[in-house]
């Protein structure tokens, strides 16, 4: 039986070779889609779980310095919106940690550099960069140390006195050897889950289509050869071996195509940048696939030939099949109701273990319901409506809504996963804050007042820790900021710079009482304000007010960073500004160029001064609002990039299914289609005819999972999103991907039309 079914499935003529290739280009397809995607997660989890050294958290230093371990001082740095990881480091004494991605540690006066910092090194002026790591370049950090080959690290080495004095220094004997804790909240973890698990189900339905095709002619020879003696095994096992045939094929041209392309993959920024050997699903992720795939549409196959088992008569007669039954939609509600016991058992701390088995149930009750969706709709579309096409469009439907249905379904869950996308991504970003920092965008922030000063001396970690008897007159002046006259003289320098506006906000004195630890109250002028409205406004005739500025000094939260925390009722302040310390400055810019200049001045000659206080590594260096917003976009920017391509993946893998159910389906009818030509029916009919039934199934499933993906997404939404949050609209993106999937639909379906007339033309009438 086996070599009888590879003969029938290599030596049937053209129509068979060409039905075999079709289904080992469409296996192909999304084999190697499915190798990306695993590759691409495969990337993502290697980068998320490598080590994460620059997490290492010291001891403080108190009292004369060990002669063993290093001296570290890790801070961030920026430039052009990329962030710049530096760590400044000393050696003391063996035994003391290397540092990944380097053989030996960089002497004082030198540094190492990532490759990627390397090259932006050589590319920009040093008044721009290079003039803020001091010494000469030694060396490339290798990737042991870096996370993707765009991360841009330097390694500094100091004298162990010299950087001992530097605010935030930590002696270390041992690397952190844990990831990086975790990006994503309850609310991202989910959103990211949905994009995984969405792109599967297509990809399997393109398999499963690819492997059915022709199933009806196929079901006519098989009840042919049942007929003239031939029995069920031999019937499954000449199937099988036709299904394993085109699958395995397809398998292996599947993985040749996908490693033809790796190269471009890991080269391409789909979600973020990977070094190209993480790129790579496992050899048994390679195997899994040559088996399963094979044995799932051997299975298929098998299960397709049902009716030539029980009656090879009914087929050979073309009997009508069993309509679905109403049981089709348990799945579907069981789905939904398991989806919200999950939603139940979720909190802000936590997503429910039912959520994501609830989410997969309803994407596969979805796939079960549309034929019993499918064959109610033809019957309403029969009994409501006139005409040839729609009477013989309602009646295919009828007889057949499972094969009807099986050329939509990558759609249907295309506009599931569409809906979803379209109300997730727009929540995620007015979670994490606005899009562009606003009119502050180009605004530059640098500080200089540390309100924990007075917890400089505690042990690094003590939460215990009281605030000091007698503060020094360092801890003093460190939560006041910088002194008035080297305040005085740094405005005057960034005054001179062409294209820099900048604008001081001073402390006022009490602030050096340890009583207003914490807290941020200043001075600024109504100049300032003037220029920089954003920040409020002041009474006429003030000159200068008292206000509560932390908000606007923290830039990490765009939210209160950008609000007024000046007005008309603040208390005005009458002394003079000069004999006030220098709380920060803001440096309106209006360049890129002019920005890095700035930054990099400030990096040289205004170097953080004041302690970070217990377990805080040094102070946040000088960032525009627009920055901060960036870095505080940056998780939902990654969580779009993959939800997108999981659509996209998704729209690719529906238009193949589409494309592969349509044109076996018309092979399938060519014998009807003709004859109907024959008999005098116009091809515009038959088109017509075509046309309704793919748009009727289509219409109606994606209806329904539109309505359930929006109403699953909503309560998501309410349930992980902060409390207050406004519910979001489906913008402009999400009805662009929705325009994209009908196009793609329809694009697929008019370009069979031509191939019906050619098949159905009176001449091929000899050869039914």
């Amino acid at each position: 039986m086996i070599r009888l079914g590879l003969r029938l499935a290599l030596r049937t003529g053209r129509e068979g070779l060409v039905r075999l290739a079709i289904m080992t280009g469409a296996v192909g397809i999304g084999v190697a889609l499915l190798l990306g995607v695993l590759a691409e997660f495969h990337a993502f989890q290697a980068q998320s779980n490598q080590p994460c050294w620059s997490c290492t958290h010291g001891a403080t230093i108190n009292g004369p310095l060990p002669d063993r371990g290093e001296l570290w001082n890790n801070s961030v740095d920026f430039y052009q919106g990329q962030t710049i990881t530096r760590l400044d480091v000393a050696r003391l004494g063996p035994p003391a940690p290397m540092l990944p991605g380097i053989s030996a540690l960089p002497a004082p006066g030198t540094y190492y550099a990532s490759p990627a910092l390397e090259a932006l090194l050589k590319a920009v002026p040093a008044t721009q960069l290079g003039d803020r790591f001091p010494g000469r370049l030694a060396g490339t950090i290798g990737n042991a140390a870096l996370t993707g080959p765009g991360q841009l690290v330097v390694y500094i080495g100091y004298p162990a006195a010299a950087l001992a004095s530097v605010p935030g220094t930590q002696i270390v004997e041992q690397l952190a050897t844990t990831p990086a804790p975790e990006i994503f909240t309850p609310f991202f973890r989910y959103a990211f889950g949905v994009g995984v698990l969405a792109v599967l189900l297509p990809i399997l339905v393109l398999i499963s289509t690819a492997t059915r095709l022709a199933a009806d002619r196929r079901e006519e020879r098989f009840a042919a050869l049942r007929l003239v003696g031939g029995t069920p095994s031999d019937v499954r096992a000449m199937a099988a071996v036709e299904s394993v045939l085109s699958a395995l094929s397809g398998t292996v041209l599947g993985i040749v195509v996908f490693l033809l392309v790796r190269p471009l993959l890991a080269g391409a920024v789909v979600i973020a940048r990977y070094f190209p050997d993480s790129v790579m699903p496992t050899w048994w992720e390679f195997a899994a696939l040559l088996v399963a795939v094979p044995a799932t549409a051997s299975m298929a196959a098998i299960v397709s030939l049902r009716r030539v088992e029980v009656s090879p008569l009914g087929v050979a007669r073309r009997t009508t099949p069993e309509p679905p039954a109403a049981r089709r939609l348990i799945p579907l509600a069981a789905g939904v109701g398991l989806y919200l016991l999950g939603l139940v058992l979720t909190s802000h701390q936590g997503i429910g273990s039912a959520v994501y088995p609830g989410l997969i149930l309803t994407m596969i009750g979805l796939v079960l319901a549309g034929p019993w969706l499918t064959a109610q709709a033809a019957r309403l579309l029969g009994s409501a409506s006139q005409g040839s096409s729609v009477l013989l469009a309602s009646r295919r439907l009828a007889d057949s809504p499972r094969t009807a249905f099986r050329a939509v379904t990558g759609l249907v869950l295309a506009v599931f996963l569409g809906t979803m996308v379209g109300t997730l991504v727009p929540a995620v970003n007015a979670i994490s804050g606005p899009p562009s920092g606003g009119p502050l965008k180009n605004v530059l922030l640098d500080t200089f007042a540390n309100p924990n000063a007075f917890y400089a001396a505690c042990p690094t970690g003590d939460p215990n820790c009281a605030l000091p008897a007698q503060p020094t007159a360092a801890m003093r002046q460190q939560a006041l900021g910088l002194t008035p006259s080297a305040g005085a003289s740094l405005m005057a320098d960034l005054n001179q710079f062409a294209g820099a506006e900048a604008y001081p906000l001073y402390s006022l004195p009490q602030v050096a009482n340890p009583q207003y630890q914490g807290m941020n109250i200043g001075v600024v002028g109504c100049d300032v304000l003037r220029a920089l409205p954003t920040f409020g406004s002041c009474a006429p005739g003030v000159t200068a007010v008292q206000v509560n500025d932390g908000a606007a000094i923290d830039s990490d939260n765009p939210y209160q960073s950008t609000q007024a925390f000046a007005s008309s009722s603040a208390p005005p302040y009458r002394a003079s500004l000069a004999a006030l310390s220098l709380q920060a400055v803001l440096v309106k810019v209006n360049s890129p160029a002019t920005l890095e200049r700035v930054r990099t001045f400030l990096a040289v000659h205004a170097p953080p001064s004041v302690s970070a206080g217990p377990g805080v590594i040094a102070p946040t260096p000088p960032r525009t609002y627009g920055e901060a917003t960036a870095i505080r976009l940056g998780r939902a920017d990654l969580l779009e990039k993959l939800i997108y391509v999981a659509v996209a993946i998704t729209l690719i893998v529906a238009g193949c299914s589409l494309a592969v159910a349509a044109g076996g389906g018309l092979v399938d009818r060519k014998r009807p289609f003709t004859l109907l030509r024959v008999s005098g029916t116009p091809v515009s009919v038959l088109a017509r005819v075509v046309l309704f039934e793919a748009a009727v199934p289509l219409m109606t499933a994606t209806a329904l999972a539109a309505a359930i993906a929006y109403g699953t997404s909503m309560l998501a939404f309410v349930k992980l999103a902060p409390a207050g949050t406004q519910i979001p609209e489906l913008g402009a993106a999400y009805y662009l991907l929705m325009s994209i999937g009908l196009a793609i639909a329809l694009a697929v379906i008019a370009a069979t039309l031509p191939l019906l007339r050619r098949m159905t033309a009176p001449a091929s009438v000899r050869f039914e």
